[in-house]
């Protein structure tokens, strides 16, 4: 034999508004607790054994200086150098003077 389910309407409906309120309460102090907490600070690097990268951190440190710096403006400019600079290619690579034809027949279509 079964039950009816009981009819809860506005004891339902409130308890539902206390639910919502208590999650957005519980969020609300998860956001603020997590502004407070700073991420820890990175250990300071042992002496990097690239001029580049020395030349970097201090252009870095010497901050807004470092604009008028012409020893902070080559090393930027090595540095854009070195990123722009197409990577090595090794033996094992494709050689870019070869035509490769296409795998893809018609058929396969």
């Amino acid at each position: 034999m079964r039950r009816p389910i009981p009819n809860i309407g506005p004891f339902g409906r409130a308890l539902g508004f206390v639910a919502v309120a208590a999650i957005v309460v519980v969020f609300a102090v998860h956001l603020r607790r997590g502004d407070e907490v700073a991420p820890a600070p990175m250990p300071p690097a042992s002496a990097p054994s690239d001029p580049l990268v020395r030349e970097l951190a201090r252009c870095q440190g010497i901050g807004m200086a470092a604009e008028d710096d012409p020893a902070c403006k080559a090393a930027w400019a090595e540095n854009r150098r070195r990123f722009f600079a197409a990577p090595p290619t090794d033996a094992n690579s494709i050689d870019p003077t070869t035509e490769h034809k296409a795998t893809t027949r018609v058929e396969d279509r």
